[in-house]
């Protein structure tokens, strides 16, 4: 178009001359004409960018169409299967509503047999929970008495090596002469051969005896929570006495009366803690065949004993 313009003018100038007015004239309008052509131009290119741009976005389009065609193949797949599914359980439902009050009242029974059955283990286990705590209060308690008589026992035995100690010191001078000092059963047994304290057939207390009697006494004096047993022994051999001593039982009793009076002698020993008993010849230490066994059997022993109250007492609290 400029082009055409521009020959036109060029020709109007080639074959006639014009006023000054007219070539200005002509000139503004080619001016202006330039300038149309020129926005025209931009125009053109702004509407090819954008037609290239709309061309991109019908691919881009075309492209999601056809995803969304495939998208659309898949879910009606989708849809069919989910549709034969809901007619499936459609059907399971219509069974189910058929038979629902059928499958209600097995559906109770089961669950009141499931309460009950549940109620009863809940009992059961209530009860063992019960014993088992009932069972271990006693347990504990068992353990308090069991270590109380732990307690009592170690301090009985610790009184008894204590006053076999106090014992053995006291008589020391006598160990090896007809005298023993041992230990059994938690008690201190002091055995004095009739040789230490009487002579053949009498019941009357040597002097070498009184001493060793007495230094006992002192002893049993300091240690108020000893009880203490005389009991006197014989061999087999018959006794043939001719005053109130008969035979073996009384000669055994009228011994360990006269070792109790000599102890009792001690004012600081009080006669309530001890007990003399004659035991004859019926608890020999050996079998009396021989004189050397005989020997041996005939004795006075003095057996001392710890209190045994509060054992006593902590096994009546246990019962």
């Amino acid at each position: 178009m400029k082009k055409i313009v521009l020959f036109t003018f060029l020709g109007l100038l080639g074959t006639s001359c014009v006023s000054t007015k007219v070539h200005k004239t002509l000139q503004e309008k080619y001016d202006l004409l330039s300038n149309e052509t020129d926005q025209l131009r931009q125009k053109s290119e702004l509407r090819a960018a954008e037609n290239s741009e709309l061309e991109r976005t019908l691919g881009n389009v075309r492209r999601e169409v056809n995803q969304l065609q495939e998208d659309t193949t898949m879910k009606f797949d989708e849809i069919r299967a989910l549709k034969t599914k809901y007619d499936r359980l459609s059907k399971q439902y219509d069974y189910l509503l058929d038979n629902n009050s059928t499958l209600i009242a097995a559906s109770a029974r089961e669950n009141k047999a499931l309460m009950d059955d549940l109620s009863i283990m809940q009992s059961r286990l209530q009860a063992k929970e019960d014993s088992l705590n009932t069972e271990r209060r006693a347990l504990e308690r068992g353990q308090r008495r069991v270590a109380e008589l732990e307690g009592v026992i170690r301090r009985q035995d610790s009184t008894v090596k204590y006053v076999r100690q106090k014992v053995a010191d006291a008589l020391l001078g006598f160990t090896g002469k007809g005298l023993t000092v041992n230990m059994r059963d938690g008690k201190v047994y002091v055995s004095l051969e009739n040789s230490l304290l009487f002579a053949p057939g009498s019941w009357l207390v040597a002097t070498n005896g009184q001493l060793a009697l007495e230094n006992l006494a002192g002893v049993l004096a300091e240690n108020k929570d000893v009880s203490v047993l005389v009991e006197g022994h014989t061999d087999n051999d018959a006794y043939r006495g001719q005053s109130q001593v008969k035979d073996n039982w009384d000669l055994s009793v009228m011994r360990a009366t006269n070792v109790v009076k000599i102890l009792t002698s001690n004012a600081g020993l009080d006669p309530k803690r001890i007990t003399a008993a004659g035991r004859g010849e019926y608890v020999p230490l050996v079998e009396n065949n021989s004189s050397e066994n005989k020997a041996i059997n005939r004795r006075t022993e003095i057996i001392l004993t710890p209190d045994l109250t509060e054992l006593a007492n902590l096994l009546d609290a246990a019962e």
